[in-house]
């Protein structure tokens, strides 16, 4: 399965890059709730978030970064930095076996968040064939 492209509009994470697009090598999806199932966008967060605040928030986070991908982008025209999907919101209809996600394309939202918990997979649809908004 091909990692999804990723759209992102989280601008406070240290993974954000110009064009919304992710620079991390993996992104986790998780309810927002542990133990709790998500039934729409808004219980869902990307755990990968890492606040931006000087230095030592981009130190932290660079055991995440897609170093392959960022070195290849500027020479592969057309090409996207893609990370891969870790999802266990497994009331989605694009989760599947080993908490993968068989999306095309992910849209994380949370333009200024300050935690996790203030973004959302935007890409969420429910297994009953309730989309997201």
């Amino acid at each position: 399965m091909p990692n999804p492209m990723i759209t992102c509009e989280v601008d406070t994470c240290t993974h954000w890059l110009t064009g919304g697009r992710c620079g991390a090598r993996n992104i986790d999806i998780l309810p927002e709730e542990e133990g709790r199932m998500a039934r729409q966008p808004e219980h869902t967060e990307c755990k990968t978030f890492y606040a931006k605040g000087g230095i030592t928030s981009y130190l932290g986070s660079m055991d995440n970064v897609n170093w392959t991908g960022l070195a290849k982008e500027p020479f592969a025209p057309g090409t996207q930095v893609t990370p891969t999907v870790t999802c266990t919101v497994d009331s989605c209809r694009h989760w599947a076996s080993d908490d993968l996600c068989s999306a095309e394309e992910v849209a994380v939202s949370g333009r200024g968040a300050n935690e996790c918990q203030d973004t959302n997979c935007q890409t969420y649809a429910g297994q009953d064939g309730s989309s997201a908004r």
